[in-house]
Parts: structure tokens; C-alpha cells; sequence
């Protein structure tokens, strides 16, 4: 149920890696299960912040539920984007977004 959609426009030389260990950092900042994250990347995307197409990261998360301490969340995601991808906290957006259970489908239901 937590969904993180990581748009970059670095290049990663290992995605699948990459990938692996963002869910587990998402399970870990959040508090869910890991079994229930999802996370999709587009890399070598085409990306302007502040007029530069300098290193830069959005992040859009997703989730029944948002951490109590989003700036401590913040913080874990930017940190691991800059240790990752090398791009700094003040060139990643990160746009969070509570769901409500009834608005999230899964397994031929809703939660």
C-alpha cells in the first residue's frame, strides 16, 4: 500500500538493486510492512528545477496513512536520494499523499 514513485534525471547504474533498497527504506521510514511497498523509477528523465537540469529527484509517496513525522520521513527519503543519486535535499520534491482505504484497490477489493 505505501507507493513511491521516484523520477530522476540521473542514471542508475543498477536499478534493480536501487530499487530493492528504496523499498526497504520506505518500510522502514513509514513503519509498514515491506510486503506491501511498491516502487516504480524512471531514470534519465528530462528535468529542469530552478532553470538548471542540474542532479534533481520527485518523489511522489503514496499510502493509507501518513508517517506522524513527516520531517523525519523527509529526511530518510532525501538522505537516501542523495546517498543513491548523489542529488541534494534541496533538489528533491517530495509530494506526500494520504489515501483514503476505501480509495485503494487491491486483490479484486478495496482495503
Amino acid at each position: 500500500m505505501p507507493y513511491l514513485n521516484i523520477v530522476t534525471n540521473q542514471t542508475i547504474d543498477n536499478e534493480a538493486e536501487f530499487i530493492k533498497t528504496a523499498s526497504q527504506t520506505v518500510a522502514k521510514a513509514s513503519g509498514k510492512p515491506e510486503s506491501y511497498v511498491m516502487i516504480a523509477l524512471e531514470a534519465k528523465a528530462t528535468m529542469s528545477m530552478a532553470g538548471s537540469d542540474a542532479p534533481v529527484a520527485f518523489l511522489d509517496y503514496r499510502a493509507l496513512g501518513l508517517p506522524a513525522d513527516r520531517a523525519a520521513f523527509s529526511d530518510s527519503l532525501c538522505s537516501f536520494i542523495t546517498d543513491q543519486l548523489g542529488v541534494a535535499g534541496d533538489r528533491t520534491y517530495i509530494s506526500m499523499t494520504d489515501s483514503e482505504r476505501q480509495n485503494w484497490g487491491w486483490n479484486h477489493g478495496t482495503f
